[in-house]
């Protein structure tokens, strides 16, 4: 394996976990390298309901993916509820954190996170997509072209 790829384990078999885990497979620099579950079985199904590859690891609970030595990463569809748990002892056990959304229920908890991920040098991320596609880039040069759609005065959430 290539020194740039990042090696994933995911946390939990929500079902946009499913989607997740093709757009790993498909990107240059990553791999699925594990996933676990509260139960071995759903973890078995999961993978294989997913294409995982066959030397994917296989985990009856989130711990033993976060024990694996060759994760490099972490992806966490688990309800939000439990993101600050295993977001922060994924950043202990320094591994890269990509959380689903809402990273977490409230400032505080997300602060925690934050503050876990800084204290173990590990990068955090959230599952907002819009961010990277294409479109998203165009609409910023679209709407700082004064000529196109004049001047922005404000923007309002």
């Amino acid at each position: 394996m290539d020194q740039t790829t990042i090696r994933f384990g995911i946390i939990g078999c929500a079902s946009i976990a499913g989607k997740v885990s093709r757009a790993i497979t498909l990107a240059p620099n990553a791999a699925l390298h594990a996933v676990g579950s509260r139960s071995l079985e759903k973890a078995i199904k999961f993978a294989a309901d997913n294409g995982f590859p066959p030397h994917a690891k296989i985990y009856g609970s989130y711990e033993a993916v976060l024990d694996d030595p060759d994760v490099d990463a972490v992806y966490i569809p688990i309800p939000t509820s439990m993101h600050v748990q295993w977001a922060v002892l994924a950043a202990e056990k320094k591994k890269h954190v990509l959380l689903e959304k809402p990273v977490a229920l409230n400032a505080a908890e997300f602060d925690k996170i934050i503050e876990a991920c800084e204290a173990n040098g590990v990068q955090l991320m959230d599952g907002t997509q819009w961010i990277h596609f294409p479109r998203t880039a165009e609409m910023g040069k679209f709407l700082s072209d004064d000529q196109s759609f004049g001047k922005l005065k404000s923007v309002c959430n």
